[in-house]
């Protein structure tokens, strides 16, 4: 037969590891996507800009051969008009010195863009006539000129200075300006690609740092919680049925702890009802075999002592008194043993409880009209508060009123035998959420606080002529009907019986 081992990461078991892998590997994941994505972005505006810098340039380098050329011919134009200027001073060259200067200042008056006209005429000092225009200080100067060889008298010699409009060198300048830019936004743009990317990467490893801390302290956390709970599922497990889970917030192991919690509550209380149900079945098991077995001589116990009461010859007074003490004696014992194997029997045969709905208002006032007396002396009185709305429980209404009974006898014997002048007992409700509570409570002795947890135990009674079952009979009869009861102190001053019962009915409202 061939084994297969499977070989597993020692780390990976844990559920701390997981759940920092799992969340690393969701930061990557995210941290990788999002880096895509970016890098996408980018290569996608670096080529729309790419294609857009391209053209600009592709613009600027187209306009500046136009540029030149506009210069260029501009150039031609002014030596044009310089050789004319030239031809025309050539005419009048042999006048005199201010006939040449009005042929100067009529032509400087006629060409708006001339600045200034030199001639070197022969024979002749040179002749300078400048413009007085405004536009000189927003033009720029180009001086043009012209000799007399174009023209056959090679002494005279003319130079003119135009006006040219600084717009067109701004406009020229700004193409270079534009082509300086596009060049410094390309290497600006390969920077920030590169910056882009440097603080991606950043990002991302501190993405992943961060993933991993929080992944690490949530894990550490979680497992933590996990951990004290483990520990106290197996200190349960070991048989510490009083182990606890400690708070663990309100997250899903906080509600797994609290239901936890609440499931040991439940057993517990289930566990000490059982218990306390066996040791009553044993101890009734054992009252019935008691009274079996005193219950049998006790008929012929009596009838022997009548007959020796009976068979008395007479004949001696002290013997005759003798006798009858005697017979007296012995028949107040079989009748205390008498009451004793009753107590016995009715406790061992405890009658099944049979659930019903059974209207509490109604049970009390049934209690109450027959046992409202409560004693034959009038000063002891029985005060019933009957619920404020009516209730509905399932119970068996014969059993209920026996533990009603048994409860107000006991608080009436109690008051006697501490010799209390006028016995109270009070009978009443208290609502809660899902159940209703029945309350008797008196202004007797009062139950011992060292008592409190046993006085529900058989043949554990406060009273000196108690036999102990009663109480025991209560409990059962209240546990038979799936609820609880307790004892504690009254402000009566004596003890309160609290009776815990489920209601099956929802309380009406108060305006229905």
């Amino acid at each position: 037969m061939t084994r297969t081992l499977h070989t597993r990461i020692p780390w990976w078991g844990r559920l701390e590891s997981r759940v920092v892998a799992a969340l690393v590997s969701l930061g990557i994941l995210c941290v990788g996507a999002s880096g895509y994505l970016a890098q996408l972005t980018v290569r996608y505006f670096d080529t729309r800009l790419s294609v857009a810098w391209d053209r600009g340039e592709r613009v600027v380098d187209a306009g500046q051969p136009l540029y030149a050329a506009l210069v260029a011919a501009q150039k031609r134009a002014y030596l044009a008009r310089t050789q004319a200027l030239a031809l025309e001073l050539a005419a009048v060259a042999d006048h005199d010195e201010s006939h040449v200067r009005v042929v100067l200042q009529a032509a400087i008056a006629r060409e708006q863009d001339v600045a200034s006209i030199t001639a070197h005429v022969p024979s002749r000092a040179p002749m300078s006539i400048t413009a007085d225009r405004e536009a000189q200080a927003h033009a720029m100067l180009l001086s043009q000129s012209a000799t007399g060889a174009r023209i056959g008298r090679p002494e005279l010699y003319v130079v003119v200075e135009f006006l040219i409009d600084t717009t067109i060198d701004s406009k020229y300048q700004t193409l270079g300006h534009l082509q300086r830019e596009i060049r410094s936004e390309r290497q600006m743009q390969a920077n920030l690609d590169r910056a882009i990317f440097r603080v991606i990467g950043l990002a991302s490893a501190l993405v992943l740092s961060i993933s991993c801390v929080i992944g690490f302290l949530l894990a550490r956390t979680t497992t933590r919680k996990a951990g004290r709970l483990s520990a106290v599922i197996g200190r349960v497990a070991a048989g510490d049925l009083g182990a606890r889970a400690s708070e663990l917030g309100n997250d899903e192991l906080g509600q797994l702890a609290s239901a936890f919690n609440h499931m040991l509550d439940e057993l517990d209380t289930a566990q000490r009802k059982l218990a306390y149900l066996q040791r009553i079945g044993a101890w009734q098991e054992m009252a019935r075999r008691i009274a079996h077995e005193i219950k049998n001589p006790l008929t012929p116990i009596q009838l022997a002592v009548q007959q020796l009461r009976d068979k008395d010859p007479g004949t001696s007074a002290e013997f005759s008194r003798l006798l009858t003490a005697s017979a007296e004696i012995v028949e107040d014992e079989v009748e205390a043993l008498r009451r004793m194997v009753t107590s016995f029997s009715r406790f061992a045969k405890v009658p099944e409880v049979v659930l019903e709905p059974v209207d509490l208002s109604s049970l009390l006032d049934e209690f109450a009209r027959a046992y409202g007396h409560l004693t034959e002396r009038e000063q002891d009185t029985l005060e019933l508060v009957l619920p404020s709305q009516q209730t509905t429980i399932l119970g068996d209404r014969q059993l209920l009123k026996q533990v009603l009974v048994n409860l107000v006898e006991n608080a009436v014997l109690s008051a006697r035998e501490a010799a209390v002048g006028s016995v109270h007992v009070r009978l009443s409700t208290r609502d809660r959420a899902t159940s209703i509570e029945i309350v008797v409570e008196d202004n007797g002795p009062g139950i011992a606080a060292d008592r409190l947890d046993s006085i529900f135990e058989p043949y554990e009674t406060t009273r000196e002529h108690g036999t102990g079952l009663g109480l025991a009979i209560v409990k059962k009869i209240v546990l038979d009907h799936g609820g609880e009861v307790h004892v504690e102190h009254s402000e009566l001053g004596g003890a309160r019986f609290v009776i815990e019962l489920k209601r099956v009915a929802n309380r009406p409202n108060a305006s229905s």
